[in-house]
């Protein structure tokens, strides 16, 4: 594992990078292997992913084991929610869970909100960082 957990960001980049050619996102599992039988999102013959398959991927590529520690299950469960957040703005509400859109949706949908709950995830990012920095001023 990384000595330090990689952030929502950082997981959502991963997870993009994984799917961003349509061979290498999949419907209907969360994994599948070059035969497009079903498979673990850890599994070595994983060769695509469905959107949060990916960012589970992404996850257990940081972990020393299938046992996730707090910080880094953290990170995954709020890059989950910034994509289903996404999900549910570019559908205006007709899509509640990222897992449903991607199944009905094409490959460039899915990449384009990856793109966009990227630009969130550094918002947030950028929002937290200068509420930390404005704390620690005003601590003077």
């Amino acid at each position: 594992m990384t000595a330090i957990a990689p952030t929502p960001r950082d997981l959502l980049v991963e997870a993009r990078t994984l799917i961003a050619r349509p061979e290498t996102w999949t419907q209907g599992a969360a994994a599948r292997d070059a035969d497009g039988d079903p498979v673990g999102v850890e599994h070595e013959d994983a060769v695509s992913w469905c959107a949060t398959g990916a960012i589970n991927c992404a996850m257990y590529r940081h972990a020393d084991s299938l046992e996730v520690p707090p910080p880094l299950h953290r990170a995954r469960n709020q890059a989950g929610t910034i994509l289903t957040k996404t999900v549910r703005a570019l559908t205006l509400g007709h899509y509640t869970e990222a897992t449903t859109y991607n199944d009905r949706t094409n490959h460039g949908c899915i990449v384009h909100a990856f793109d966009i709950a990227i630009a969130d995830a550094d918002r947030l990012s950028d929002k937290h960082s200068s509420g930390r920095a404005k704390g620690a001023e005003s601590s003077r």
